[in-house]
């Protein structure tokens, strides 16, 4: 929102980190923010919870893309289809064309894939895609080749999927396709619903990135939480699925402190995470975080109300 940005600037001597500017941080913040609001919002009526602590995965992770790039996405849902574009109106059961707020989630411009009923379906539609996304990026540098002008961005894939979703073998063998064909597509391994309970109890931690790696594809295990290294893992594997670099995996996983006992602290939220890393340097005041997420809370039960009595 504009007045968050404007507080922003007048927050100090921010610190402007280069593989991050501050107005990416607040960006991705906000996306964050709203998406979770929204999922409270919507978790009396509808399945709208299922986003919840995925937020800095969700964001992050494609908050970079543009019109050219396509997303395949693990989750359904109103909170999902907010953060890709649609209106909150909309988002909050008021009806495609029927007049609510337009506020949108402000997290990404990519073109999404329609959904399927099976994880194997959904993995060859998005490689498929990919592969259409790389004939186009050649066929357009033959094109300005014969122009002398510059081709224009290459569009990737970002796929998205529940950890435990797909048997490793098949895994093993899209990898390998994947990387023999050096497709644009970032895979984002989610972590399931008993990852990210109290006990953090599930699937071995790094297994996904593991059988990437065997299968010649860049694995990097990453903090669920940490919005900010997820979206520097995720800037530096689009940036090289774009220029030909190939596939890589970003293996989201809920990482446990050391002595914890296999419990979480309830610290370890990628919200309260992220607002502490920008009050920390300055990206923003305490006051304006406040300020703009009661705005859009205002927003939200305004339009819950609304919807109700339609």
């Amino acid at each position: 929102g504009a007045s968050m940005m404007a507080d922003g600037a007048d927050a100090g001597a921010a610190w402007e980190n280069p593989l991050i500017p501050n107005a990416r941080l607040r960006q991705i913040h906000l996306a964050m923010v709203r998406a979770r609001v929204v999922a409270q919002a919507l978790g009396s009526r509808r399945r709208g919870g299922s986003t919840l602590g995925l937020e800095a995965c969700l964001v992050s992770a494609s908050v970079d893309l543009g019109p050219c790039d396509v997303v395949s996405d693990a989750l359904g849902g109103k909170v999902v289809e907010f953060l890709r574009g649609v209106k909150l109106g909309e988002a909050l059961g008021r009806g495609a064309g029927v007049r609510g707020p337009r506020v949108t989630a402000n997290c990404g411009e990519a073109a999404r894939l329609p959904a399927t009923d099976g994880i194997a379906e959904r993995i060859w539609m998005a490689l498929g895609a990919a592969a259409a996304l790389k004939a186009q990026a050649a066929q357009a540098r033959i094109e300005s080749r014969a122009k002398s002008e510059t081709a224009g961005q290459s569009g990737v894939v970002v796929m998205f999927a529940m950890a435990d979703e797909a048997a490793p073998a098949l895994w093993r063998t899209a990898l390998t396709f994947a990387a023999k064909q050096e497709l644009p597509v970032m895979f984002v391994a989610l972590p399931d619903a008993r990852a990210r309970g109290s006990k953090g109890r599930g699937r071995k931690a790094g297994q996904m990135s593991a059988i990437a790696i065997r299968c010649g594809v860049p694995g990097i295990p990453v903090d669920a939480d940490d919005a900010v290294a997820i979206y520097r893992v995720a800037q530096e594997s689009i940036g090289h699925a774009r220029i030909g670099g190939g596939p890589a995996l970003m293996e989201c996983e809920p990482f446990m402190v050391e002595g914890a006992g296999g419990k979480r602290s309830p610290a370890a939220d990628a919200i309260a995470g992220l607002e502490q890393y920008m009050l920390q340097r300055r990206v923003v005041t305490k006051a304006s975080m406040e300020r703009e997420a009661k705005s859009f809370e205002k927003l939200v039960a305004a339009a819950n109300v609304a919807s109700k009595e339609r």
